[in-house]
């Protein structure tokens, strides 16, 4: 397994983010990883979920910030998570030792669970890191059950192939019904291949002055949306 070695990059709310040394990307909002982070996945995903327990599957593990954030929020309201993250360019371990998100030695134990196994975090929380790349049909991800899916793929110009509706097409059958999908981007593409994948789309307010991110439901009964 290949790890990337991405440079740290300060933002405006004074948390760390990562500059992906290919791409040229950041992982989070310059505006302000931890703040885009809880917007994004916690306020307009997980606590929309009423339930003891849930099932996450998240696009890109990166800097294992939403995982973390994650761990947070649940961890002071006795839920139970069953995390699964799907990443092709794990982040050197040397890297993710510079975060400074929390001094909490949980975070690390998140980049330090091995791969392709499930790992147990904390006695309510378990994370399996999947190396792979999320396109290629046929994954072991793909047979489970999800409540919520974070989308936090890179941009749609940088990875448009993670932005297909194809691709939120397996992402639908791999989710619950009732089940939802949060994601950063509000593109016009992006909603299209939600919608056309099956999804009911909602644009809300945006992490930190951004204008718009996606909430996509998945119906108890499939329907499919017209173009807007």
């Amino acid at each position: 397994m290949e790890e990337t070695t991405p440079s740290l990059e300060l933002t405006d709310d004074g948390s760390a983010t990562l500059r992906h040394p290919f791409f040229g990307e950041t992982y989070h909002s310059l505006r302000g990883a931890v703040g885009e982070a809880r917007h994004v996945f916690i306020a307009n995903g997980l606590a929309a979920l009423d339930r003891d327990t849930v099932r996450i599957l998240e696009i890109g593990f990166g800097s294992g910030l939403n995982a973390w954030v994650t761990l947070e929020y649940a961890r002071g309201r006795n839920m139970g998570i069953d995390y699964t993250a799907l990443e092709l360019y794990p982040v050197a371990s040397n890297v993710a030792d510079r975060l400074d998100y929390t001094t909490d030695p949980l975070f690390a134990a998140l980049h330090n669970a091995p791969w392709n196994t499930k790992a147990a975090i904390t006695d309510s929380f378990s994370l399996t890191k999947y190396y792979t790349d999320a396109t290629l049909p046929g994954n072991e991800w793909e047979h489970k059950n999800y409540d919520i899916i974070y989308f936090d793929a890179f941009a749609p110009d940088t990875q448009p192939e993670m932005w297909s509706p194809e691709m939120f097409a397996r992402l639908y059958s791999a989710l619950s019904p009732g089940g939802i999908l949060v994601t950063y981007s509000a593109k016009g593409t992006v909603k299209q291949a939600l919608r056309a994948a099956g999804f009911k789309v909602l644009r809300l307010p945006g992490a930190l002055g951004k204008r718009h991110m996606l909430k996509a439901i998945k119906e108890t009964e499939p329907t499919f949306y017209a173009k807007e």
